[in-house]
């Protein structure tokens, strides 16, 4: 389970699942430690529980922190509102071009700033 930063229930803020390695790497070889392993996202599904909102969701190339993650390799979310002092778990489920499947589970905690 991955666990990012909290999040303020007034704010909407996009969080990332990321598949391939952490330094944006999807070749296959030795060096590459990400869940990818050469193959892409073919298509995602991305469950909140109730209690937060999910904006919007998308499979688009991103910049994080300076690396730059290739497009079908990432599924941000946007995520709004939520109770205070409560944590989410955010489910992400890919199919990749090899017809693998995996899942990602993102545990967003919420609290007022």
């Amino acid at each position: 389970m991955i666990t990012v930063p909290s999040k303020d229930p007034q704010n909407k803020e996009p969080y990332f699942f990321v598949w391939c390695d952490a330094d944006g790497l999807n070749d296959g070889s030795i060096n590459d430690h990400g869940e990818l392993q050469g193959a892409t996202i073919s298509s995602y599904v991305v469950t909140v529980p109730s209690g937060i909102t999910k904006d919007s969701d998308a499979k688009t190339a991103v910049t994080i922190h300076g690396v730059v993650y290739g497009v079908n390799t990432v599924v941000t979310v946007w995520l709004s509102g939520g109770t205070d002092n409560t944590n989410y778990d955010i489910l992400c489920h890919v199919v990749l071009s090899d017809l693998r499947e995996l899942d990602m589970t993102m545990r967003v905690p919420v609290r007022a700033h």
